[in-house]
């Protein structure tokens, strides 16, 4: 085996004569620039050599995720819809290679989810808390998104509460691990019957919006927190204005793709194609989103789930404030400060001091 290694013929892979080279070729050129930049950081400022290895790996996945796509459909051959799938699906030959590209990357995903959350900003125990939470939140978020009432003949269905999981995740844990979860999320999204044209269509459809719906998700928590509103609704009303903005966000990303790279399926009934796309976008995108809205509101009209939120929620708030000042964070109560206030705030309490006892 390792004589065949050594032994093959791997011209056809370095040069610009074929796509596959082409896209080879240029990822060796950024992959030594990137190490380069990396090496000249670690001599000239090296407190900045890691945003530097972040950064040049940050590229790197943009860069692997978009070429193999390219690669792929040009495998296929075709683009054309057949069956109900897109051309390099029903081809049967690249499906496979789909299944260990997107496999790939999701590895180099969950390395980077590790990587980006930075460890000195969090306890130990903080910080495995926070990726636990993330592959439980992903893993139910993908379990359910199996669990459809309706699919769209080119791509998108209504499920239930699949998005729930991301939004309540980002709720916990705040708008960059929430972006990474959705992000990650968006690429298993790519294991499910994936319709995949053209580069820009695939982070349309699959990547952009679901990291950005994770990251909106979280976005209101701390905004509501001394808002005079009634303990049972006021959770709910920020967690559900999360998913709204998120999901108008994902909607736009749809709504763009659907119009430029679907327009030519557009049926005779219809002679504008982004009227086409939004009419497409809205038998799903919004009601996917109610659905979600609606289960947020009634886990957070439940006292006992509040609890186990703020609970988390305490201890993680715990941990990055140990870790700049050694110090309880304020926030942590302040956020739970409803007809739950007491408990979180002893949540937290008892936090510490499970933590002082190890």
């Amino acid at each position: 085996m390792f004589g065949l290694l050594i032994g093959a013929d791997y011209t056809a892979y370095f040069n610009f004569d074929t796509l596959v080279g082409t896209t080879v070729c240029v990822g060796l050129i950024i992959l030594a620039a990137a190490i380069v930049a990396c090496i000249a950081v670690y001599f000239a400022k090296r407190e900045k050599f890691r945003y530097a290895v972040l950064g040049s790996f940050a590229a790197m996945l943009v860069y692997a995720v978009i070429v193999t796509i390219i690669n792929l459909v040009e495998a296929a051959g075709t683009t054309d819809f057949e069956d109900g799938h897109a051309g390099l699906v029903a081809s049967g030959e690249a499906y496979p290679w789909i299944i260990a590209a997107v496999t790939i990357v999701l590895f180099a995903a969950l390395v980077a989810l590790t990587a980006l959350t930075d460890r000195k900003k969090l306890t130990g125990r903080a910080h495995t808390m926070s990726v636990v939470y993330a592959a439980i939140s992903i893993a139910l978020s993908f379990g359910l998104s199996y669990v459809k009432f309706f699919d769209a003949p080119y791509g998108g269905s209504i499920t239930m509460f699949s998005l729930l999981p991301i939004a309540l995740y980002s709720y916990m844990f705040g708008v960059k691990r929430g972006a990474m979860a959705g992000f990650i999320y968006g690429l298993l999204q790519t294991l499910q019957n994936p319709w995949i044209v053209h580069p820009v269509q695939y982070l349309l459809d699959y990547v952009l919006p679901f990291a950005i719906f994770g990251a909106c998700a979280g976005l209101f928590r701390k905004a509501f927190a001394n808002k005079n509103i009634d303990p049972r609704f006021k959770d709910g009303i920020a967690l559900t204005c999360g998913i709204v903005l998120g999901v108008i966000a994902r909607f736009i990303c749809h709504y763009v793709s659907g119009a430029v790279y679907f327009g030519e399926y557009m049926p005779s009934e219809f002679d504008n194609v982004w009227w086409y796309s939004f009419v497409y976008q809205c038998t799903y995108v919004p009601i996917d989103g109610v659905i979600c809205a609606a289960g947020a509101v009634l886990l957070m009209a439940s006292a006992y789930f509040r609890k186990l939120v703020y609970d988390a929620v305490a201890r993680f708030e715990k941990g990055v404030a140990s870790a700049k000042n050694n110090v309880a964070p304020a926030v942590s109560v302040a956020v739970g400060a409803d007809d739950n206030g007491a408990n979180a705030g002893s949540a937290a309490d008892g936090a510490e001091k499970s933590d002082k006892t190890e």
